[in-house]
């Protein structure tokens, strides 16, 4: 044995001739004595760190040293369906009971033998709309809800379950579509319990990005998500509490927003493969994009961890969604592709395992047209041209040279001011995100 290293989940005995032995950490410290046997590395665990050791592009970054990349591995190696248990999860019984009963009213058997199981949501079919598209009313109610389901530790529970070691299924590979996609429709038929009238809008981030200043957005506002410097102190999920502290942001000192262009780009894929971890290229990658936002927003928002306790992330994900939604008819309609078929099997999560957290499906589950056929579809983002110079809405305007939606500018200030009050939050890992916004890295050198 040439050496012996520890990490903070596991102690990893290398050998001269090529293997490890990869022990969890508190077991190698509780146990006196112990007898090693010689074994060949998983070809799953192989995989994963030779696609981690030859990453080229700055997403490499992300792991300190070579010990990493192994821990990275041997999480995502051990994290598998036949081990996933409710008590992984910061959550109590009554929790768990929670999402157990959403899931357990979706499922419905067919009338007839020719039928298949079908996923119907409870509270009927629903309409997502880009979050400025709502009345006041509608909007009043959204926030409402929001806030019940906080206060009754509802929302907490879909928060506490984007964290730990479940990250390493539901990112870094194709699983992050479906599993994301399932997780904000569960979420959102809680919302329609509260409210049946109710469907969770996106948030399309382009409509900001296309300002002069996206820091100026009505998004930012009491009329919308609340101030974007510092904690949040206006608006509907003013003085939030949050495991690590009063909910904040800290808008546009890094990362960037969605550019029309990003969505573009993607849409001239055709795989799965091309457009998510760990194989597409930057510039075609939607998990990467979809990074950019979190670390733009701050605060929470830009944890792993942490996100979910941000009202925003459910906007932006549903977001992600309708990106993703578009590219799968693109594959139809452009492509000649099954989009059912196209699952990719990566670093040893597969379609046919149990989908982490909510075992009640597979993992392919979130890929099915159950989704768009019988739950939601989106209406399109608000557009304009020379012919139709509006936008439907009182808070986007036509930028006719572009002929582009863009969002119209708050006209309050923020609460506290964006450059101070922010206080310390002890994130944790943080997403990955394309190069900084350069408008953002241009105002620093002011």
């Amino acid at each position: 044995m040439s050496q012996i290293s520890f990490s903070n989940e596991v102690a990893m005995l290398r050998f001269e001739k090529g293997w490890l032995l990869l022990i969890p950490l508190t077991l190698a410290l509780s146990t006196i004595h112990c007898q090693i046997f010689e074994g060949d590395i998983e070809t799953e665990l192989k995989e994963c760190v030779q696609l981690n050791q030859n990453k080229t592009s700055d997403r490499s970054a992300v792991y300190a040293s070579t010990e990493d990349i192994y821990t990275h591995c041997l999480q995502l190696f051990l994290w598998k369906s036949e081990i996933v248990q409710w008590k992984g999860f910061n959550i109590t019984e009554k929790d768990r009971d929670f999402i157990n009963s959403l899931i357990g009213s979706f499922v419905r058997s067919g009338r007839t033998k020719r039928q298949t199981n079908q996923a119907y949501p409870q509270t009927g079919f629903r309409i997502r709309r880009e979050y400025r598209m709502l009345s006041v009313e509608e909007r009043t109610a959204f926030h409402s809800a929001i806030n019940q389901m906080k206060m009754t530790g509802q929302y907490d529970v879909f928060a506490n379950l984007h964290q730990g070691a479940i990250l390493n299924l539901i990112h870094g590979g194709p699983n992050f579509f479906g599993w994301h996609r399932v997780y904000i429709a569960l979420m959102e038929e809680a919302l329609r319990r509260i409210d049946p009238s109710l469907s969770l809008p996106y948030w399309d981030s382009t409509l900001d990005f296309d300002m002069v200043n996206p820091d100026n957005s009505i998004i930012w506002s009491s009329q919308f998500l609340g101030n974007g410097g510092g904690v949040v102190a206006t608006g509907p999920f003013a003085n939030w509490a949050t495991p690590i502290g009063q909910l904040t942001r800290n808008i546009s000192r890094a990362g960037i927003l969605f550019r029309k262009e990003d969505i573009s780009a993607i849409m001239t894929r055709c795989r799965i493969s091309d457009i998510s971890e760990p194989t597409a290229l930057d510039q075609f990658n939607l998990e990467l994009a979809h990074g950019g936002p979190h670390i733009w927003v701050g605060g929470q928002m830009s944890g792993l961890n942490t996100a979910a306790h941000d009202p925003a992330f459910f906007l932006h994900h549903a977001f992600i969604d309708y990106i993703w939604d578009m590219f799968r008819w693109n594959q139809i309609q452009v492509c000649g592709i099954n989009p059912l078929t196209d699952y990719q099997t990566t670093l040893g999560v597969r379609a046919a395992q149990p989908m982490a957290a909510f075992p009640a499906y597979r993992n392919i589950v979130g890929y099915s047209f159950d989704w768009s056929n019988h739950w939601y579809a989106y209406e399109r983002s608000p557009t304009c041209s020379w012919s139709r110079p509006f936008c439907g809405t009182p808070y986007l305007r036509c930028d006719i040279t572009r002929q582009r939606c863009v969002s119209v500018e708050r006209t309050e200030e923020e609460f506290p001011t964006r450059r101070t009050g922010t206080p310390t939050l002890r994130i944790g890992p943080r997403f990955r995100s394309p190069p900084t916004d350069p408008r953002i890295l241009n105002a620093r050198k002011k």
